[in-house]
């Protein structure tokens, strides 16, 4: 259905940068791989079927963040990784383009300030899911299923709210009803380790509450759907804008 990439890079930002950097990783990625511009286009009540994440250090994601009150900008300059989830019928094209920009080194100008990156390596990933297993949460806006707004978000990732948008793109619907959510609750589960925490971060001109930390969870279920609606929040990620880079899952 899904396929996930990691792609390594080189790259430099003229100063330190002040903004989210799941922006860093579409404009690349759009700037390299045109063909896949259609699946980033809005379209009112369509759930994406791309995911971008933000770029990832030794450490993590590499993001701007506030602290007390302070913006902590992000100093980009070495190698990261960049995660996409495509689906799986544009991955042969999207890996034979990867190819022949491989050790390109590119220059763009990007809010006010250089940036430079090449294109290093490129891996298909293997995903594999367990019956119990912790997942790193970069910053996420989860949505609420049934009221999909911004203004009304969520901030406890219990299973229904965390997975619903990869179990309804994987049932090709753009929507859940309540039946839906009993087969995600009936069939998962959170546990008591959890480290969660809601934080502010900049996106142009606003900032956003978002969620970061680590849950565990447990299959209730160790079915083949099941282990589909973990492998496909881990290829396309979990909550709102995830084609911007938000809501990138790993298992940890």
């Amino acid at each position: 259905m899904f396929t996930s990439y990691a792609l390594t890079l080189k790259l430099k930002y003229g100063r330190t940068y002040n903004n989210f950097t799941g922006k860093i990783s579409k404009i690349i990625l759009l700037s390299e791989f045109p063909e896949l511009e259609i699946l980033f286009k809005p379209t009112k009540g369509f759930l994406k079927p791309v995911h971008v994440s933000p770029i990832i250090g030794k450490e993590g994601a590499v993001y701007a963040y506030y602290e007390k009150g302070v913006l902590k900008e992000a100093k980009i300059d070495g190698e990261y990784k960049i995660k996409v989830g495509i689906p799986e019928e544009m991955s042969r094209a999207f890996e034979e383009k990867v190819k022949e920009v491989l050790n390109v080194k590119t220059r763009v100008k990007m809010e006010g300030s250089m940036l430079e990156y090449t294109i290093t390596n490129v891996e298909r990933e293997k995903i594999e899911v367990k019956d119990r297993f912790k997942l790193c949460f970069s910053p996420t806006v989860l949505s609420n299923p049934f009221i999909i707004n911004r203004d009304f978000r969520k901030f406890l990732p219990t299973p229904s709210v965390t997975f619903w948008i990869p179990y309804a793109i994987m049932k090709g619907k753009n929507n859940v009803n309540m039946e839906d959510i009993k087969v995600i609750e009936e069939s998962i589960t959170e546990t008591w380790k959890s480290r969660i925490k809601t934080m502010w971060i900049p996106y142009d001109t606003a900032k956003e509450p978002v969620l970061v930390g680590k849950v565990e969870y447990r299959l209730l279920k160790n079915d083949e759907e099941t282990k589909k609606i973990i492998e496909t929040a881990l290829i396309l990620g979990v909550g709102s804008s995830r084609a911007s880079g938000f809501g990138h899952v790993e298992v940890c």
